[in-house]
């Protein structure tokens, strides 16, 4: 409602409340410090002045990007900066902090936290029934608007997720090697996302599946892609991926845009 009326008339609001900052335009954000008033430069000059906590990797942020687990992180950590310099850069100074859902059920909750430590927010959920459940509830609330999501959403497939964008030659050995089961079985082909593949593929060779065996598979083809990273990504399922390095750039631009005098 503001941004709409900001359109046609001037808005000024006075406030402690970091959920009226302006997260893309910080110069829009004006400080009034010993009867002088000065547009913010940065968010830490904010977040000092509204007396705003952030978490230790979110102390430099400016950016968050949310994503489900501590494998995607890892997994995300060593993947951007091999395809953007820029993207590798601010995650290297902070200015980019990846943050974890532990499910995308949280979203709605993890956003509403990070708005408050004045942080513009992208996530990058799965494309099943949670993280559609989850995006769509945050959008409902206000959280978040569709160019702040991206799900993993891959050709062929009923439901997706991060590994189902991956080279299976990655892991695929890999696997073999150490539990015995091949993927070239018929198990591993069909619509469904890659756990269940996988689990399907364990199961007809006679192998016990467990949902700690696949959170131990998916840390170990995390490591996998944190050593191969030029490598791990398919060739015809790295859309979500790339899509996700475009949307990262533009709020990148669009903070830097927001800091021009």
């Amino acid at each position: 409602m503001l941004d709409e009326l900001s359109g046609q008339h001037q808005v000024i609001i006075t406030t402690h409340c970091p959920l009226f900052v302006d997260r893309t335009n910080l110069r829009s954000n004006i400080l009034v410090n010993n009867k002088k008033a000065s547009p913010a430069k940065n968010v830490t000059e904010l977040r000092d002045a509204l007396g705003v906590r952030a978490s230790d990797n979110l102390r430099n942020a400016e950016i968050a990007l949310v994503v489900e687990g501590e494998d995607d992180r890892r997994a995300l950590a060593a993947l951007l900066p091999s395809v953007s310099k820029r993207i590798g850069t601010a995650l290297q100074t902070g200015l980019i902090a990846i943050d974890t859902l532990g499910g995308g059920t949280n979203l709605s909750y993890k956003l509403s936290q990070l708005r408050e430590t004045i942080c513009t927010c992208h996530s990058f959920l799965d494309h099943d029934k949670a993280g559609l459940t989850a995006s769509t509830k945050a959008e409902a609330e206000g959280l978040a608007a569709p160019a702040d999501i991206t799900h993993v959403i891959c050709p062929g497939l009923d439901e997706s997720e991060f590994e189902d964008m991956l080279d299976e030659a990655l892991y695929a050995d890999f696997i073999k090697n150490r539990y015995g089961a091949s993927l070239a079985s018929p198990k591993f082909k069909g619509k469904k996302k890659w756990s269940d593949r996988v689990k399907a593929a364990f199961e007809h060779q006679g192998k016990v599946w467990s949902t700690k065996l696949e959170a131990q598979i998916k840390s170990e083809v995390a490591d996998l892609i944190a050593g191969n990273p030029s490598v791990a990504l398919n060739l015809h399922k790295r859309g979500p991926f790339d899509g996700l390095v475009v949307a990262l750039e533009a709020k990148l631009d669009q903070l830097e845009g927001g800091k021009k005098v």
